[in-house]
């Protein structure tokens, strides 16, 4: 039998405080699909379970998304909306749409969103790395981390049911983080 070394696995990105701000300042500008992409930077969430959402997940009092795929940790999982991302979430839950990101009034698919509207939303920011929308569920980790939010929340607000996972996989701290720690 052959034996094969363990496959290392590619370094994730994640969004630069410079590449978050850009999306934001054409979010704020009223580009409807960057304010997409700064949910998904704000909670967390797959593209999949972004697209599938219903304006029935959003509790308009709180201000609580209420989604999740995949796991049991991250079915139904609360996520607090943001007040950075509050305007982009309040803007589609009055749209009224049969799910809350649409086009047209139409539900869109995973596929459809990344191609027609994260991707030309980053381009139209001026972000030049092509970066996925993955990359905005690793940002995510990322920052609640750099923030010091306790690994329990973290883990919480991801879906996932172990940290491992979590601090395995999705946080990763810039240089300088590193250079402070030393």
């Amino acid at each position: 039998a052959i034996k094969l070394p363990p496959s290392r696995k590619p370094k994730k990105e994640t969004f630069t405080d410079l590449e978050i701000r850009q999306v934001e300042k054409l979010a704020q500008e009223g580009d409807v699909w960057a304010g997409t992409v700064m949910i998904l930077l704000y909670t967390g969430m797959r593209v999949g379970e972004l697209v599938a959402l219903t304006r029935f997940q959003i509790d308009p009092q709180n201000w609580v998304i209420t989604g999740g795929i995949k796991t049991d940790a991250g079915r139904d999982r609360p996520m607090p909306v943001h007040s950075r991302i509050l305007p982009y979430v309040q803007y589609w839950y009055n749209t009224g749409g049969p799910r809350l990101i649409h086009k047209d009034g139409k539900p869109i698919s995973v596929n459809y969103y990344r191609k027609y509207c994260f991707y030309p939303a980053l381009e139209r920011a001026g972000v030049t790395r092509h970066l996925t929308p993955h990359a905005t569920r690793h940002t995510f980790a990322t920052l609640l981390a750099r923030a010091g939010v306790q690994p329990a929340h973290i883990q919480a607000l991801m879906g996932h049911s172990d940290y491992s996972v979590t601090a395995n996989t999705y946080t990763h701290p810039a240089i300088e983080e590193l250079r402070r720690a030393i």
